[in-house]
């Protein structure tokens, strides 16, 4: 009886064993994630294959709505809001589902994460985006990629079997680096460091150059530097006072002779040249 009971248990160990092995799957699970301007965007989602099928129209029929992917539904996270082909997406985690149309795909995002192709409820659709259908290259294993990335959208590209469709993301980049601008100057109020960076996306971005030209002075107040006094001479050049630019050029191009910087020095005697004929 003993005997019995210790061969059984080996052969359960064994079972739970061979049970717990991973092993290669179908349509593997896969992530994708791109950075936004200053928002995260992740996507999970499974890869089914073609496999010598007819997809679109044939494997998956016309009308249907479909978990765009395979086995648990596609997710995507934003860690911030978001526009999404003109509609307003809050910041969280989204079930994407495909409603399969000739030439026009509509893409749901829909706040039931765990929904599935049985329980899926339009009602819980937080967009709905049309994305006309293009012809492409074949594409054996279904895959989602971003695309088309600029300093405030990309696309969010959807390509298999011999389709391909996309729809825009924008974000508000600036609007948020604006803020994040304004409060890293509160929290590190001495940080001359800080004061520079802000006071350059100003002078690189167009936006109020008094403001560019105060936190920009108060970043060589606290400490001259080559790199920011050079960001105080193309303020005050931006502002047609070339007179200053040309007297804090000199300093930054003296200030990069002795820490031995050669291409601020370069930059300096390149925007004083330029300034002296202004």
């Amino acid at each position: 009886m003993k005997k019995f009971k210790l061969f059984m248990l080996a052969a359960l160990t064994t079972v739970f064993t061979v049970q717990a092995q991973e092993l290669p799957v179908p349509s593997p699970y896969a992530e994708v994630m791109q950075k936004v301007g200053l928002t995260d965007v992740k996507v999970e989602y499974s890869r089914p294959g073609v496999k010598e099928r007819k997809i679109f129209g044939g494997l998956l029929k016309w009308g249907q709505v479909w978990r765009t992917g395979a086995n648990a539904s596609t997710k995507i996270t934003f860690s911030t809001d978001a526009n999404v082909g003109g509609e307003e997406v809050k910041a969280g985690t989204y079930s994407v589902f495909t409603q399969l149309e000739e030439g026009t795909f509509v893409v749901m995002f829909n706040s039931d994460v765990n929904a599935s192709e049985g329980s899926f409820n339009a009602d819980n659709n937080v967009i709905e985006v049309k994305a006309k259908v293009l012809e492409s290259e074949m594409t054996e294993t279904f895959t989602i990629t971003f695309s088309n990335l600029t300093e405030n959208t990309a696309e969010l590209t959807f390509q298999w079997e011999k389709s391909k469709w996309s729809v825009p993301i924008k974000v508000e980049a600036d609007e948020m680096a604006m803020k994040n601008i304004e409060q890293k100057i509160k929290e590190i109020e001495n940080s001359y460091g800080a004061y520079n960076a802000a006071a350059r996306y100003y002078l690189e971005h167009s936006k109020d150059l008094d403001q560019a030209l105060a936190w920009s002075k108060k970043s060589v107040e606290i400490s001259a530097q080559f790199w920011n006094t050079i960001t105080l001479s193309k303020i005050y050049a931006a502002k047609g006072d070339y007179k200053n630019a040309i007297k804090v050029a000199e300093q930054s191009k003296a200030l990069a002779e002795k820490a031995n910087y050669d291409a601020y020095i370069k930059m300096n005697d390149e925007n004083i040249k330029a300034w002296k004929k202004k």
